[in-house]
C-alpha cells in the first residue's frame, strides 16, 4: 500500500502560498500600468527640478518629494492595500473556507501572503523612491555638492523596512476586521499622518510607522536645519539622543502585530456564507 502523501510543513505551506498569491497578483497589465505610472512619475520631478534648480538645491528637493509624496502617501496606503487584499480577499469570497478543511497550517497560509504582500510593497516603493532620484539625477548641476547616492540608499532602505510594517498592520487588520479597508485607512491618516507629524510624546509617536522612518532618514542623510524643518516641522532641533534606535522600532512592531495576526488567524473561526 502506499503511504499518502504528507502535507507540507509551515515553511512549505509558507513558500507555496507566496508564490500562488504573487502568480495570482502579478499580471502582465499590472506590471505595464505601474512602470508608466513609475514613468509619468519620473517625467513629471524631472520638469519640476528643471524649474526649481535655480532657487532650490535639488538633492533638497528630492528628499522632500521622497518623504512627503512617497512616504506619507503612496508607501503607507499601497502597503497596506496589498497587505489587506492578501489576507481578506480570500476570507471576503469564502475561499478560506476550503483551504482551511484541508491539512494545510494556518500559519504558514498566513506567513506566505503576508510574504507575497511584502514583496510587492516593497517592489512598489523601491521603484517609486529611485524614480524621482534618477529623473533629478539626470541634471547634477542642480545638485549643489553632487549627485547623492547615499540619500537614495537611505530612502529606500527606511521605506522598504516601512513598507513590511505598514503590510504585517495590514494582515493583523484583513484577519482581525470586517472591514480591514476602512480601519487601514484611520490606521494611515489617523495614527500616521496626524499623530507622526505632530508634537506629542515620544513615546506616542513610538507607536507609528511615520516616527521610525522619519528618524531613520534623518540619521542617514544628516540634513541641515531648513531640510530638517521640512521633513519634521513639529521638531525645532533634532538630536543624537532623539534618533534612538528607529531599525529596532520597526522590527519590533513588525514582528508584534505578525504574531498577533498568526494568532488570531489560527483560532478565528471564518463563515461559509454570507452574514446577515
Amino acid at each position: 500500500m502506499t503511504s499518502a502523501p504528507q502535507p507540507p510543513g509551515v515553511l512549505g505551506t509558507a513558500w507555496l502560498t507566496a508564490a500562488q498569491t504573487l502568480q495570482a497578483v502579478v499580471r502582465v497589465r499590472r506590471v505595464v500600468t505601474l512602470l508608466l505610472l513609475v514613468l509619468g512619475y519620473a517625467a513629471v520631478t524631472f520638469l519640476l527640478g528643471n524649474r526649481a534648480k535655480e532657487g532650490m538645491d535639488l538633492r533638497v528637493l528630492y528628499c522632500t518629494l521622497a518623504w512627503w509624496l512617497v512616504g506619507t502617501a503612496i508607501l503607507p496606503f499601497a502597503s497596506m492595500y496589498f497587505g489587506v487584499q492578501a489576507v481578506h480577499g480570500d476570507i471576503e469570497d469564502r475561499t478560506s473556507c476550503y483551504l482551511f478543511v484541508r491539512p494545510i497550517d494556518r500559519t504558514g497560509l498566513l506567513l506566505g501572503k503576508w510574504a507575497a504582500a511584502a514583496v510587492l510593497a516593497v517592489v512598489t516603493t523601491c521603484l517609486t523612491t529611485a524614480a524621482p532620484f534618477f529623473a533629478l539625477a539626470a541634471q547634477p548641476g542642480g545638485w549643489g555638492d553632487g549627485v547623492d547616492m547615499a540619500a537614495l540608499r537611505t530612502f529606500v532602505l527606511a521605506f522598504a523596512l516601512g513598507a513590511v510594517a505598514y503590510v504585517s498592520v495590514a494582515v493583523l487588520f484583513g484577519a482581525l476586521f470586517r472591514r480591514p479597508l476602512v480601519w487601514s485607512a484611520l490606521f494611515v491618516v489617523g495614527l500616521q499622518m496626524v499623530t507622526g507629524n505632530l508634537p506629542v510624546s515620544a513615546g506616542l509617536r513610538r507607536l507609528t510607522i511615520t516616527d521610525p522612518m522619519r528618524r531613520l532618514v534623518l540619521d542617514g542623510i544628516e540634513p541641515d536645519q531648513r531640510l530638517t524643518q521640512l521633513l519634521w516641522p513639529a521638531e525645532r532641533r533634532i538630536g543624537f539622543d532623539q534618533i534612538g534606535q528607529p531599525v529596532c522600532d520597526l522590527l519590533v512592531l513588525t514582528c508584534v502585530t505578525l504574531l498577533l495576526a498568526i494568532w488570531r488567524y489560527r483560532r478565528a473561526e471564518y463563515d461559509s456564507r454570507a452574514r446577515d
